[in-house]
């Protein structure tokens, strides 16, 4: 697929903003990688109304990078001396290009700062030195972008960071939500394109390595499947260069990736310890590549018995369960017999995600006054009672209640009898609180279940209906 940038207007905006603002400005983007760091800053460089130098880190020496960083100033900045004199020091080349700043001003964008320093650790103690001293006062904009969330967070954003409370402006660039990555596959049904974000998690790169012209599972056999692929080592790849501790981090996700999704069932599969394992969840957590879902009517001040863990990156969701356990028959060319491993698992795959992908867009359905607000969402639970999507209005003593059902068939009303029943099992508001109902089902509803969902006021959503281009005259008319 020939790359296409979705636009993150938010972001663009941000940049846009202070590039045009009077002030000296320092900001930190960081994110997974290939999440789309380097073309935000590429589309927002090209608005940038000062001149804009941009250098990517690498793992070389001071002497070596400083003079490949000069020839590559020469050539942007259009400067002789630093095209035919490449300064082998950071204080050289920062004193040369300080020159360049007072003058004209500039942007400056250092990509994959960590790798500069991993070989150089006292690089960001340099540049506090010249932001402190001379670059503060200028017409200048410090871009300090990097893929390794872990150490962007310890050497931009931590206390112990030489440039901490320097800063002015950060971005934490997200994967891509559901609503948005449709854009990268509108010549598909809804189901496929639903299908490739739960295989590619909403990474824009990722998409690249799918063919729109081939189907959702020849795409995944071309992608994951082939020893030689992009995608085949792309997880172990990230997890190797953001780890140090590899092997248990590793051992953790696939925990949680094959159904271990308590505390105590995560350490007995990985063979972490529990007086061990918090630090490493946490750490997973904080990096969004696992989340902790707690029942939503309950407060995260008791909620420290209660807790079910879950893989928030679709993308390693997916390699953990059909990629990695497969790899044996990958590495020996065996790929049909992994495609009809993953064809008669995929639904199963799916239906989670499903309700993760259908809480999101009931959420913007809520947000633009389609819905009525509903200010927080989650899961319910308790013993063996459950319930797919509850949403709570403290405001108003509004309450919503809805099941989601990735079936090969429509729904009936017997799931709708259910969740009235479930609802009743939930401890929250009193008396007085208004439930609301609704239910998402994969292929529609028979017609006693439609009947049914009339009689009971309950909104009757397919995926299609959730898209915002879908006419909402329908959810009015229940509300």
């Amino acid at each position: 697929m020939k790359y296409r940038f979705v636009d993150r207007e938010k972001e663009l905006g941000f940049l846009k903003q202070k590039y045009s603002s009077g002030f000296p400005e320092l900001i930190i983007i960081y994110g997974r990688r290939r999440v789309g760091k380097t073309e935000l800053i590429k589309q927002s460089i090209a608005k940038s109304p000062s001149k804009a130098l941009y250098l990517l880190g690498e793992l070389q020496k001071e002497d070596q990078l400083s003079s490949i960083y000069s020839t590559i100033a020469g050539i942007s900045l259009d400067d002789d001396f630093l095209k035919n004199n490449p300064l082998n020091t950071w204080q050289a080349f920062f004193d040369y290009l300080t020159k360049f700043i007072e003058k004209n001003g500039m942007v400056l964008i250092i990509d994959e700062l960590p790798y500069i320093h991993k070989t150089n650790p006292n690089f960001i103690s340099i540049l506090q030195f010249f932001w402190d001293e001379k670059w503060k006062n200028m017409n200048f904009k410090l871009i300090l972008c990097g893929s390794s969330m872990s150490m962007m967070q310890k050497i931009t954003l931590s206390y112990s960071s030489p440039i901490y409370g320097r800063r002015t402006g950060q971005i934490e660039l997200q994967p891509l939500t559901y609503l948005d990555f449709r854009g990268l596959f509108n010549e598909w049904d809804e189901e496929d394109i639903f299908g490739a974000y739960a295989v590619l998690g909403g990474i824009p790169r990722y998409a690249e390595e799918f063919d729109p012209d081939k189907d959702l599972f020849e795409n995944i056999k071309r992608a994951f499947l082939d020893k030689d692929a992009f995608l085949y080592k792309e997880a172990k790849f990230l997890l190797m260069e953001e780890f140090k501790d590899f092997a248990n981090y590793f051992s953790i996700l696939k925990a949680v990736a094959l159904g271990k999704n308590t505390f105590n069932e995560i350490s007995v599969f990985s063979g972490v310890s529990t007086n061990k394992l918090f630090a490493y969840i946490s750490k997973l957590v904080e990096l969004n590549m696992i989340r902790r879902d707690i029942p939503v009517t309950i407060s995260k001040e008791k909620s420290t018995r209660v807790g079910n863990y879950a893989l928030e990156d679709y993308f390693f969701r997916f390699w953990f369960r059909y990629v990695y356990p497969n790899s044996s028959l990958i590495e020996i060319g065996k790929p049909e017999i992994v495609l009809d491993l993953i064809k008669g698992d995929f639904n199963e795959y799916l239906d989670s995600i499903f309700t993760d992908i259908s809480t999101e867009l009931l959420q913007n359905l809520s947000l633009n006054g389609k819905l009525h607000l509903f200010t927080k969402w989650g899961k319910w639970w308790h013993m063996d009672e459950e319930i797919d999507i509850v949403a709570t209005n403290e405001a108003t003593g509004e309450i919503l209640f809805c099941e989601c059902e990735w079936k090969d068939k429509e729904m009936d009303k017997a799931v709708m009898e259910e969740l009235i029943e479930k609802s009743k099992k939930v401890g929250w508001g009193n008396d007085k609180r208004k439930n609301h109902y609704a239910v998402v089902s994969r292929k529609g509803f028979t017609d006693a279940a439609k009947g049914f969902a009339e009689k009971n006021r309950i909104l009757l959503f397919t995926l299609e209906d959730m898209i915002p281009r879908t006419d909402p005259e329908k959810i009015q008319n229940i509300l």
